[in-house]
């Protein structure tokens, strides 16, 4: 099933096809892990971590998003890489890349469907790279998962030992009948008739291999009907806050698993002070780990600008700044856009948003093209992917795009700081270009209205020898075609 993902791997990352093979079954484990809820609690941990459309991306007919070695450590962290790593024979950045570059399309493959598997019972036809990792399924508390894969293996162990016995005797009973020289002799059938009743014996061993034990004798009544066991529950529910500050009284709810719950409220205590915070966070089980919890924790001194008000409910960030200062509005944007990148954002504060707002009906395509220059498009570091925190900016550019007068065409133009190598950097300016005409297109623009043109780092418009220089060489910009 998985033959040519594994032959990939082991050739690009320099293994053997046995290690390849217990890293795929123990990805496998990790996906059906019990106590996380099986695969769907796999799928909510990516949803936690801002990677909800990463996974849906996988299920179904694709196309499948690659994930990078960085995004699959924060979902499973650095702990159990580190084990799964140790447990292969790899260092831990083989094991996060290789995974990383199997996942995909392992999940792909389980969810061909479009349909999450229910439970946690691994199908049966994946049990073949279950060999050898009984060990491991146990120690990340797969359950019955484990029980399983130890069975096989046990079964497994005991056939090859029988098999081997009865090998190594049958070599000594043809030895025999030779009697170690080439030379026979009257008794030459008895070796032969011993041989034979070997096999017998070693058949029966195998055959008891693979027969489930008797159950031990007990003195409690056999039950009548015996219930199926059912499939452990998932943790459906995504965790979700919000936080409103309002004159420096800040009211807080939502819900997130208990210790998440614990570590949040130590942390706004420390923050805003114990008489500040009110309200209350529900603890429910079903509740997956909130994965951000890291990130808003380090966020909290920002939010005690006065009238901010913060929501997040799974990968979906909520801003509403209209009671902090007019001033302060950017700034707090931007460190919110920092921190919480990977998620979408909206009622962020970005100058060539409120510049699109105030267009009135009939504006020029000069006019549009200067309020569109404004907006802080961004891209992940070195990349043409565009970060998900701008689809809201974008969504707004593209509407009024569409309002622009007929036969306006517009030419997308991508810069870049001197950072590296200059040809590399033309490349990077046409991508990021591309990107974002693809983007605005995707957004509903009509075809044949953007164009693209990358220029590298050949028109600075700041200082490249400071960091807040660079950051403003690094942009998008509109301009009328001509």
């Amino acid at each position: 099933m998985f033959d040519t993902i594994l032959q990939d791997v082991a050739t690009r990352y320099g293994i053997s096809l046995e290690k390849a093979k217990q890293l795929l079954g123990m990805l496998v484990a990790v996906i059906f892990n019990e106590k996380r809820g099986g695969p769907a609690g796999f799928v909510d941990l990516f949803r936690s971590q801002g990677l909800g459309d990463l996974i849906a991306s996988w299920i179904g007919h694709g196309p499948n998003q690659p994930i990078s070695p960085a995004q699959l450590q924060s979902v499973l962290g650095n702990d159990l890489i580190g084990h799964i790593a140790q447990r292969a024979g790899v260092d831990g950045s083989t094991a996060s890349a290789a995974m990383s570059s199997m996942l995909p399309d392992v999940f792909n493959t389980l969810t061909e469907d479009g349909q999450i598997p229910v439970g946690s019972t691994i199908p049966e036809r994946l049990h073949g790279y279950l060999g050898g990792i009984g060990d491991f399924m146990h120690s990340i508390g797969a359950g019955v998962i484990g029980a399983g894969a130890a069975a096989v293996g046990a079964a497994g162990a005991v056939g090859h030992k029988a098999a081997d016995a009865v090998g190594n005797l049958g070599n000594r009973a043809a030895a025999a009948t030779t009697g170690g020289n080439g030379s026979s002799g009257g008794s030459k059938w008895w070796p032969w008739l011993l041989l034979a009743a070997l096999v017998a014996l070693g058949l029966f061993l195998l055959s008891r291999c693979n027969k489930n034990p008797e159950p031990a004798a007990t003195t409690t009544p056999a039950a009548t009907t015996a219930e199926p066991a059912k499939p452990a529950e998932a943790a459906s529910t995504l965790p979700r806050l919000q936080i409103d500050n309002q004159g420096g009284t800040v009211n807080v709810n939502g819900q997130l698993a208990d210790a998440d719950k614990t570590r949040l409220t130590t942390a706004l205590t420390q923050t805003f002070g114990a008489d500040a915070v009110k309200g209350d966070i529900n603890v429910d089980a079903s509740t997956a780990p909130a994965g951000w919890l890291d990130k808003l924790i380090a966020l909290l001194p920002d939010l005690k600008a006065k009238g901010v008000k913060f929501a997040i409910d799974g990968d979906k960030v909520k801003i509403d700044l209209s009671g902090v200062p007019e001033g302060d509005r950017a700034a707090l944007s931007d460190k919110i856009r920092d921190t919480f990148g990977a998620f979408e954002i909206s009622g962020l504060y970005d100058k060539g948003a409120e510049a699109l707002s105030k267009l009135k009906d009939g504006f020029s395509a000069d006019d549009l093209v200067k309020a569109l220059s404004l907006m802080g498009i961004r891209f992940e570091t070195g990349k043409a992917t565009i970060t998900k925190d701008n689809m809201e900016i974008l969504t707004k550019a593209a509407d009024t795009i569409k309002r622009a007068p007929a036969d306006t065409k517009i030419e997308v133009d991508g810069h870049t700081d001197n950072t590296g190598n200059a040809a590399a950097n033309m490349k990077l300016s046409q991508e990021r270009a591309d990107a974002v005409v693809a983007k605005l297109k995707e957004l509903g623009v009509t075809d044949g209205t953007l164009s693209a043109k990358g220029f590298g780092q050949d028109k600075p418009v700041a200082d490249n020898g400071s960091e807040a220089g660079r950051a403003k060489n690094r942009r998008i910009e509109f301009v009328v075609a001509k």
